[in-house]
């Protein structure tokens, strides 16, 4: 099994990680691919700057990731996706990849600000080409 996993840096992306890996390791053999999109806006005068942030904090959301899987056994391959929507890149990163699952979190780095599910995962949950696992922290 082939699980994708969509990453943050936020706590219901971690727990998403942990998730993962407790199913990777039941369905063994398993791989686990963590992906962290970096937004592009090409259109703003200082989109290259604004991109190499964001960038920047997706790296250390994958290296976030990579830890936590590393401390539950499993290593993850990590994925830097570049795109306008995240929800756009992870369903096209799972396509990609023939993730068999996605994990993701309940909600993002927006948080308490969203609806029960983020818009990102509500995206993902609507146009995955594979079954989609959310994953809730408790608040």
């Amino acid at each position: 099994m082939k699980i994708l996993v969509p990453v943050d840096g936020s706590a219901y992306s971690l727990k998403a990680v942990e998730t993962a890996c407790d199913l990777a390791k039941a369905q063994a053999p398993s791989s686990l691919v963590l992906v962290a999109v970096a937004v592009e806006i090409p259109e703003l005068s200082e989109g290259r700057y604004i991109y190499e942030k964001l960038k920047a904090e997706a790296e250390i959301a994958l290296d976030k990731a990579k830890e936590v899987a590393l401390k539950c056994g499993t290593v993850g391959e990590v994925l830097l996706a570049t795109g306008a929507s995240p929800a756009d890149e992870i369903v096209q990163a799972a396509k990609d990849q023939q993730a068999d699952l996605i994990v993701i979190g309940s909600r993002g780095l927006a948080g308490k600000t969203k609806s029960f599910l983020g818009s990102t995962a509500s995206q993902v949950v609507t146009y995955s080409p594979c079954s989609v696992l959310v994953v809730k922290t408790q608040d």
